[in-house]
């Protein structure tokens, strides 16, 4: 995309059409990339539910994760990119390129650096964090905790490749490239699939664990290295510590560190609290729940989130306040008409769901209603968790990381503080229901502290499309729990025709209901929704 098509004039109300389409089509583009990367994300649970199922060595390799996990969000996927894009993006639009290219080489060096040390210590340290994850199994299932610290080390390298590749990603995404860095993700969880369908034939979990390092070399490395080329990326063999782009980088990212990192920080809780209120199989539910619930925040909330970022930062730096609240009004509405059916979809259908993708000799008819009893609970959060990336990202394109911070460490108190009153009672599912309880209040805080800092967010606006996305989104709830009803107790719910139909169906005549509504209503997000697929499935590019 040229930098004609991003110029977003102050003087006119809506933008140019020319400006807003480009902001679609990069959006449309990260929807379409971030859903194979979701799908094939899905189908790596679905394979590892079938063949490992809930209980035993499978929570092992799965609290193992934690760690390493939180590690590649934060550094790799979160809080680099969102320190690294407004200063890079800052450089390139004041048409400072040499400035841009020098930040990026000290960064990268710097993180050589601190991965290395990263790396050396959680291999050190492996059994320590394995208590850390796994507290529930330090007395009665030590046989559980030690392979937890054996899988976890064998899975650290893999941090080298996901911090120096989450630079690299937001390299391209400042230069309005988003397409390789959200393939990526695609490669790392095929080549896991793979490892997961070997593992019985090979050293069982064991392969797994090495697959994530191979998946993370070349899904989040190399495969990063030549879009960059083609973009005239300059790596400087010198570090500059004094490099003033990199100590602003190092200012916006630390904080970042926490505002990004609470949806990470409420699962390590939440899933450590599971291994004592279920440690045979909480932390397995709560796994194969948080996946499918943060499907559609990840197709729909994260990646308008990641395309409308170097849009905000842009606005930003040129002082740019009114184009700031059209897109940010255009990212919210446009993610809420798309994420709020979607949790309404997925928590009625939650079991049929559940049937489709992970029943069959392993995890059981119990496990099924177990993952969805927990997969409801989570759905109450899925509009909030999807609100906070867009208004996490606003706060960043504006150099604002404190805010997030302090209001990020609340919602993990509220989560902690409602984790421990429900456990007892709900169990797994109450660890859910916290965990959702928290991103509502972290998105509403935020969304609050972000209007006092820019004035008006075109809220009315952004209420009038909710309003009218209520009644569509009733009926499809209506349809979808009727066809359900009535297909299960036609068809049963066995074998994959049976499956597939209590699915589908109910799916399929919702989504045309609510489609319908939605057009009758003219729910203005209908069109501007579709035009963020559409613009990337015809092949226009971004």
């Amino acid at each position: 995309m040229s930098e004609d098509s991003r110029d977003y004039p102050e003087t006119k109300a809506e933008g140019s059409t020319t400006a807003r389409d480009g902001l679609a089509a990069a959006a449309g583009l990260m929807v379409v990339a971030i859903f194979l990367s979701a799908v094939t994300g899905l189908i790596r649970v679905m394979v590892l539910a079938r063949q490992f199922g809930t209980s035993g060595e499978i929570n092992a390799y799965i609290q193992a994760f934690r760690v390493p996990d939180f590690i590649y969000f934060l550094m790799a996927g979160g809080a680099l990119r969102t320190g690294f894009v407004p200063v890079f993006t800052e450089y390139l639009t004041l048409g400072k390129h040499k400035q841009a290219w020098r930040t990026f080489s000290s960064t990268l060096w710097l993180l050589v650096v601190v991965g290395i040390l990263l790396v050396g210590l959680g291999m050190i340290f492996a059994p320590q964090l394995a208590i850390l994850v796994g507290p529930g199994w330090a007395t009665d299932n030590p046989e559980l905790l030690a392979l937890c610290g054996r899988l976890m080390r064998i899975m650290f390298p893999a941090e080298i490749f996901f911090v120096i590749g989450g630079l690299l990603m937001g390299t391209l995404n400042a230069q309005k490239h988003f397409f390789w860095p959200a393939v990526g993700p695609i490669v790392y969880n095929i080549i896991v699939i793979i490892a997961i369908l070997l593992a019985p034939r090979l050293w069982g979990l064991p392969t797994v664990s090495y697959a994530v390092v191979l998946g993370a070399l070349l899904g989040s490395l190399l495969l990063q290295i030549p879009p960059l080329r083609a973009r005239g990326a300059r790596l400087l063999l010198s570090f500059v510590p004094s490099d003033e782009g990199m100590r602003r980088v190092m200012k916006l990212a630390v904080p970042v560190v926490f505002g990004l990192a609470v949806a990470e920080i409420n699962l390590i809780i939440t899933t450590a609290l599971a291994t004592k209120v279920d440690p045979q199989n909480g932390p397995a539910i709560l796994e194969y729940a948080n996946r499918l619930w943060k499907l559609p925040t990840r197709m729909f909330g994260a990646g308008i989130a990641i395309a409308l970022f170097p849009t905000l930062a842009e606005h930003y730096a040129k002082g740019a306040t009114a184009a700031f609240r059209r897109d940010f009004s255009f990212g919210m509405r446009n993610t809420l008409f798309l994420v709020v059916p979607s949790a309404v979809g997925m928590m009625i259908l939650r079991e049929p769901l559940i049937r489709l993708l992970f029943q069959g000799k392993v995890f059981s008819a119990q496990d099924t209603y177990a993952v969805g009893q927990t997969l409801f609970w989570y759905g109450l959060g899925i509009v909030g968790l999807a609100a906070l990336y867009i208004v996490a990202r606003a706060f960043y394109a504006r150099h604002d990381t404190v805010t997030p911070v302090w209001v990020g460490i609340i919602s993990v108190g509220v989560c902690v503080a409602a984790a421990w009153l429900l456990m007892d009672t709900m169990k797994v599912a109450g660890l859910a229901l916290a965990t959702s309880i928290s991103a509502i209040v972290n998105s509403a805080i935020l969304i609050w502290l972000l209007r006092k800092q820019v004035g008006s967010l075109d809220g009315a606006r952004i209420l009038r499309s909710l309003v009218r996305l209520l009644p569509p989104t009733a009926a499809l709830g209506i349809v979808c729990w009727l066809t359900m009803t009535a297909t299960e107790q036609y068809l049963g719910t066995a074998g994959l025709t049976a499956r597939l139909a209590d699915l589908l169906v109910p799916m399929i005549l919702g989504t045309v209901v609510f489609i319908g509504l939605s057009a009758l209503l003219r729910v203005e997000e209908m069109h501007s929704a579709w035009r963020l697929v559409k613009r990337r499935l015809t092949g226009r590019a971004a």
